[in-house]
């Protein structure tokens, strides 16, 4: 193939080869490879982002079904108590004991903060994880008597024999694509003793 140099009248002067195809400048080039890079930079930060933000959601939705679900268990099972039997509400695992004096039921829920679960163990039986995944579980005992001059606040104690209401929160997280993802906010609940002895 030969190329012969025609001038085509303005500038840049262009190669030409044979058939009359012409070629590209090394400044056009290079030009359009910035112009493509810039655009595929764009493009792969624009897919890191939506795939971050699409498995947070993801995990948000999916953390709080289990959060949802551990509720439902924990507040059946207690809502069936008659009384706290024993608490330890300090250091890295921390225990709630209730009893059915009806029927003779013992129900313990447990958090492991090196494991990150909560247990709860009914009669002895081996115990079933209501919540994984778990960085802190607490709760607080409560007398039923609202506080005069409200509806919402309740009298603490520590007197187990008085304790008809217990408040628990919680909070749950996980690390997907190196990076720590929670629920947003502390789980709160309130669950009454309703069983009497």
């Amino acid at each position: 193939m030969k190329l012969h140099f025609q001038p085509s009248g303005h500038l840049p002067r262009r190669w030409v080869g044979a058939g009359g195809a012409q070629g590209m400048t090394l400044v056009e080039t290079m030009v359009a490879l910035g112009i493509g890079g810039i655009v595929l930079a764009v493009v792969a930060v624009l897919s890191v982002y939506a795939l971050r933000s699409f498995t947070a959601m993801g995990n948000y939705a999916e953390l709080e079904a289990q959060n949802r679900m551990a509720l439902d268990r924990i507040t059946r099972d207690l809502r069936q108590a008659t009384s706290v039997v024993s608490t330890n509400n300090l250091g890295a695992d921390r225990r709630l004991q209730l009893t059915n004096a009806l029927n003779g039921t013992t129900i313990t829920l447990a958090w492991y903060a090196e494991d990150r679960v909560v247990e709860c163990e009914i009669n002895g039986q081996p115990a079933r994880p209501y919540l994984t995944e778990c960085d802190d579980w607490s709760f607080t005992l409560y007398q039923r008597t609202p506080m005069s001059g409200s509806n919402n606040l309740f009298y603490p104690t520590s007197d187990l024999r008085l304790c008809r209401m217990i408040e628990m929160n919680w909070k749950c997280s996980r690390t997907l694509l190196g990076r720590r993802w929670n629920t947003e906010r502390v789980q709160s609940a309130r669950v009454v003793l309703r069983a009497t002895p």
